[in-house]
């Protein structure tokens, strides 16, 4: 059997039994790396889209959830790289709604490395004093979130949806640009993954209904009184409009592990899109921790990514069941997209779900890997 077989085989069976063992209805997966210089990537899926509705495959949309932070982060870097942004800069600087607030002196550097103090989560949406999804509710929301400190004074950095939010408002501030063009001109479309990777809400009318026909479902939301499925999962955000910050994104596995392996692209220079030193110094953890700028890091002991995977490892976790996890030492990429909180978000059985699957997938991967260098030098 062709190593990518194998690869593909582990991973379909694996999501077959999360399936079977209710650890969502469904799930897609993308293994990707280089092979003689070419992207290789291996795509396996499992169950389905939702109660009563189709299977799930390759071209199923999932809602990234807080997978969309990364995409933002480094979206933030292609403007310092044409000197339209500073990740200095101070966020009252940028948005006259945050003036007065807590964090009106922090830098997007800071927003983006969640070192701000912000509170991690509040529920806003649920005191928007405006229509929701309008120009007024988005400022509204991102003045709100500014004042929402972290209460426990928590030391070092402190995982922050709320700081997402400020910073996705300052991007788009400083582009001069729709926080959602930004992301499609400067990652999507240079990586030629426009098509399936998307703000639903900001779709015309035939290309939005394409996306929801082809989106996962995920929760039964008791705010919006129904099945949530094509529009964004997080209420915070759903009450800005569907894009900020911090969620918001819907894309395919394969789009996600393009993204992946375009990180290994830049760390190499093959690819312009993000000055190396730029993504080198975003991906230096805090001191003690495993945050960095855009992304997490795998941590010593019960880490999602498993055991398999290297040190260095940088990736992200998504509260919808989505996952990615990029390995620089093997040049491997993993993502793991599912709707786990479906029809609720009390099911947690991805935190067991996760490092088997990774272990198991990077273990047949590195095999591939392993053969191909051996083969090369033989």
């Amino acid at each position: 059997m062709d190593r990518a077989d194998h690869v593909r085989l582990v991973a379909t069976q694996l999501l077959r039994s999360g399936v079977a063992g209710q650890v969502f209805p469904g799930g897609s997966a993308c293994i990707a790396y280089h092979e003689d210089g070419a992207p290789v990537y291996v795509e396996a899926s499992a169950g389905a889209m939702g109660p009563t509705l189709g299977s799930v495959s390759s071209s199923t949309f999932f809602d990234l959830a807080s997978i969309t932070k990364p995409f933002v982060a480094m979206s933030a870097l292609t403007l310092v790289r044409d000197g339209l942004a500073k990740l200095d800069v101070e966020a009252q600087e940028v948005v006259s709604d945050v003036r007065g607030s807590t964090i009106a002196h922090t830098t997007l550097r800071k927003l983006l490395r969640h070192t701000s103090g912000l509170a991690a989560w509040g529920g806003l949406y649920l005191d928007v004093p405006h229509a929701i999804g309008s120009s007024a509710a988005r400022r509204w929301m991102v003045s709100e979130a500014s004042r929402r400190p972290d209460e426990a004074e928590t030391r070092g950095p402190l995982y922050s949806d709320l700081g997402y939010m400020i910073a996705g408002a300052m991007i788009a501030k400083l582009a001069g640009q729709p926080l959602e063009r930004i992301i499609q001109a400067r990652i999507a479309s240079p990586l030629g993954i426009a098509d399936e990777l998307v703000f639903p809400p900001t779709l015309e009318s035939p290309a939005r209904a394409r996306v929801v026909a082809a989106s996962a479902a995920t929760e039964r939301c008791e705010w919006r009184g129904r099945l949530v499925r094509g529009e964004v999962h997080d209420e915070n955000c759903a009450a800005m409009g569907g894009v900020a910050g911090h969620a918001g994104l819907f894309g395919t596995a394969r789009a996600v592990a393009r993204f992946g392996l375009s990180m290994f692209e830049i760390l190499d220079g093959s690819n312009p899109m993000i000055p190396r030193s730029l993504l080198e110094e975003a991906l230096v953890p805090e001191p003690g921790h495993t945050q960095r700028l855009g992304w997490d890091g795998k941590r010593v002991e019960g880490s999602s990514a498993g055991r398999r995977m290297g040190t260095r490892t940088f990736g992200h976790l998504g509260f919808t069941g989505t996952s990615i996890w990029c390995d620089p030492e093997s040049r491997v990429v993993v993502v793991l997209l599912t709707n786990r909180v479906c029809p609720s978000r009390a099911n947690l059985k991805i935190k067991a779900f996760r490092p088997a699957f990774h272990d198991a997938v990077v273990g047949a991967a590195l095999d591939r890997v392993a053969g191909s260098r051996g083969a090369a030098s033989g």
